[in-house]
């Protein structure tokens, strides 16, 4: 590899960062459910109950939009023991969580297992969260199409509804993907959006600033029990993600240099890549085209 295609994986790994980093982090903190954890779970749940029809392409076109949430009666139910094995969380963790959210009404309980009901994806909150997501991951398709990295997509420009509901089931893969491929390293779900939101968090002063956060902002932002995070932030620390200092936990512009950090990059870096592919696959890119092309004319 070139010095000159060093530096610009570099810098697309950078830009993949912050984009986990504003994108995660701000997901969890939006409020939605009572913890990450919750979030997470929810979000594992809602992905299987539509995985029979993600390869559907008439499904998803169908239902690609906000104005078109998926009916209930497509949503396959799934038990939460499955999902706990899935994202490696103690099975009796996940039982009582998922409970929780069946009181709450943000889960349906079924004789098969559990499903999200359509009104909870209909709600302010999710519609919000998918507009940001969408412009979140668009500006990051400029940046990348200014980079060099991404060619110009084979369709068209987007035109008709945003399909912001089928972006937001790709995102979801794309994360539940995420979790699985960079467990060998942070070794708990908590500890990648622990991780994601330290990075977003003690660089939000500025330009890699480096500023600590505390284990109790921490817990209270993610709605987790302070010894959780205090655990999961110990073991990232000791695992060389980030920097255990006097007033909280930081990952520096120097740390983001090591090794251990370099292939934690590299590695997310393809996955988000192979998300921009999936989307170009499936026609999805053309809005965003639009947009680079009329920022750049």
């Amino acid at each position: 590899m070139t010095p000159s295609a060093s530096s610009t994986d570099r810098d697309v790994e950078r830009l993949c960062l912050a984009l986990s980093a504003e994108l995660i982090a701000s997901g969890f903190l939006r409020g939605t459910f009572r913890s990450a954890l919750d979030t997470i779970l929810a979000l594992a749940i809602a992905q299987a109950n539509l995985a029979p029809m993600a390869r559907n392409l008439a499904f998803q076109k169908t239902y690609a939009g906000l104005s078109s949430p998926p009916p209930d009666e497509v949503r396959r139910p799934v038990r939460s023991r499955s999902i706990a094995i899935s994202l490696g969380i103690p099975q009796e963790t996940a039982r009582r969580r998922v409970a929780l959210m069946v009181e709450s009404g943000f889960l349906v309980q079924t004789s098969a297992g559990v499903y999200m009901p359509k009104s909870v994806t209909a709600t302010p909150v999710y519609i919000e969260t998918a507009k940001a997501t969408w412009r979140a991951i668009g500006d990051l398709y400029c940046a990348l199409r200014r980079a060099g990295a991404l060619d110009a997509p084979t369709g068209g420009t987007g035109d008709g509804e945003i399909p912001h509901r089928y972006m937001m089931r790709l995102w979801g893969d794309h994360f539940l993907r995420l979790i699985e491929t960079l467990l060998s390293m942070v070794h708990e779900p908590l500890g990648i959006v622990l991780l994601f939101t330290i990075l977003r968090e003690s660089q939000a002063t500025g330009a890699g600033a480096g500023e600590p956060v505390s284990a109790l902002a921490l817990s209270r932002s993610l709605g987790l029990p302070f010894e959780t995070v205090r655990r999961n932030a110990l073991r990232l620390a000791e695992n060389g993600l980030c920097q255990k200092a006097s007033r909280g936990y930081v990952i520096t512009a120097e740390l983001l240099d090591t090794p251990i950090w370099r292939q934690f990059a590299e590695r997310h870096r393809v996955i988000l890549t192979r998300f921009f592919s999936i989307m170009g696959e499936r026609d999805l890119l053309g809005w965003w085209e639009a947009d680079y092309q009329a920022a750049n004319r």
